[in-house]
């Protein structure tokens, strides 16, 4: 066993100031994390981060880049049909954008923590890059890695936050929120907490509660820096349905409060509330037959499964009759009956033979096996 160098105090040690890639907000050297629900504007926004950098352009608070300098994304969205459009549209330089190899026959990317770096540290060395996405991280942590163990978690990241202080680079690591009812930001990450004690900065993007359509980036933690304001930002269209990030400047929203605005908010409706909406407006006048409902239904989007799981809560019935020589499905609501002449052949009294070959031949519609 080698032995060990010996305790170093701390006169030896020259201070240097903390060097920032976003000043007050990512600093180089540094993991950085960024949270949020799917579908939120989290990879937009490190997206946009990677076009301001290569293109030299101002952060979204408007102070000065150290660039233009390169970026790397190692991300799951494809390259060809969503990245790079969308890099495109936030005016990067795609020049100074690079992706980390692929390894065809696995299908994805070759590199995951904390055993397979080399790809990265390859990549840091040939383009100097000064932001590092990783999006999501839990992608890229290698099978054996316990994402809910404390440890676990900090000895997988160690690698990577070698190579950070090693080129100067700022790994900015993308994570989903779990689903805990508490507001605090800090531990609504996917997880462990070792996951964001890892990382000296962490950011939220959450949904604006009082302003549809609005987004919020706020800090969860900084350890570097005094206290940033949140910023306000939209998704806009920018042609061609490619989404942009049109960034509005300051607001008073925290982290937490977002969470606890969010908490508090009733539940959007989804597709189940909308199919008892539709289901209670189609059968407002009187039954209808299976396919009535369907032909109306179809063209709105609503599936098979969803209208019969929106059946229960409405109390629906189904009728099967024969009417007009067919065989028919009735769908009504509690208090309605089925008019006179259609009961005047009921399936119940048909023959076995018709019986046997109605069985034979499919429903006309997904609903008539309801």
């Amino acid at each position: 066993m080698s032995a060990l160098p010996p305790a170093r105090p701390a006169s030896e040690v020259t201070a240097q100031p903390v060097a920032w890639l976003w000043p007050g907000r990512l600093a180089l050297g540094k993991l950085a994390l960024l949270d949020g629900d799917p579908q939120i504007g989290k990879s937009l926004v490190t997206l946009d981060l990677c076009a301001r950098l290569s293109s030299g352009r101002p952060w979204p608070d408007g102070t000065a880049p150290p660039g233009p300098q390169s970026a790397i994304i190692n991300a799951e969205d494809r390259e060809d049909d969503t990245i790079c459009p969308r890099l495109w549209a936030l005016g990067a330089d795609l020049g100074r954008v690079f992706f980390l190899p692929r390894d065809a026959a696995l299908g994805g990317v070759d590199f995951s923590l904390p055993a397979h770096t080399e790809a990265l540290d390859r990549a840091l060395a040939q383009t100097g890059a000064r932001l590092v996405v990783i999006d999501p991280i839990t992608v890229f942590l290698a099978a054996g890695v316990n994402t809910h163990s404390d440890g676990g978690v900090r000895r997988a990241l160690a690698p990577l936050a070698a190579l950070a202080r090693e080129y100067g680079c700022t790994p900015l690591l993308v994570r989903h929120l779990n689903k805990d009812g508490r507001h605090q930001a800090l531990y609504r990450g996917l997880g462990s907490i070792g996951l964001v004690g890892s990382c000296r900065s962490a950011w939220l993007v959450a949904a604006d509660p009082r302003a549809k359509g609005r987004r919020v980036l706020a800090q969860e933690k900084n350890n570097l820096g005094p206290p940033q304001p949140s910023l306000a930002f939209e998704v806009a269209d920018a042609g061609g349905e490619v989404p942009a990030v049109h960034w509005l400047g300051t607001t008073e929203w925290t982290a937490d409060a977002l969470l606890a605005a969010a908490a508090d908010r009733p539940p959007q409706p989804g597709p189940i509330e909308f199919a008892k909406e539709f289901l209670a407006e189609v059968l407002k006048d009187g039954p209808l037959t299976s396919r009535e409902i369907w032909e109306k239904a179809e063209p709105l989007g609503h599936s098979q499964r969803t209208l019969d799981r929106a059946r229960a809560p409405l109390k629906i019935r189904t009728r099967r009759v024969h009417h007009d020589g067919q065989k028919v499905s009735y769908w009504l609501l509690p208090h309605q009956e089925l008019p006179g002449e259609v009961l005047s052949d009921p399936v119940n009294e048909i023959d076995e033979s018709l019986r046997r070959m109605a069985e034979l031949f499919p429903p006309s519609t997904p609903l008539d096996n309801l």
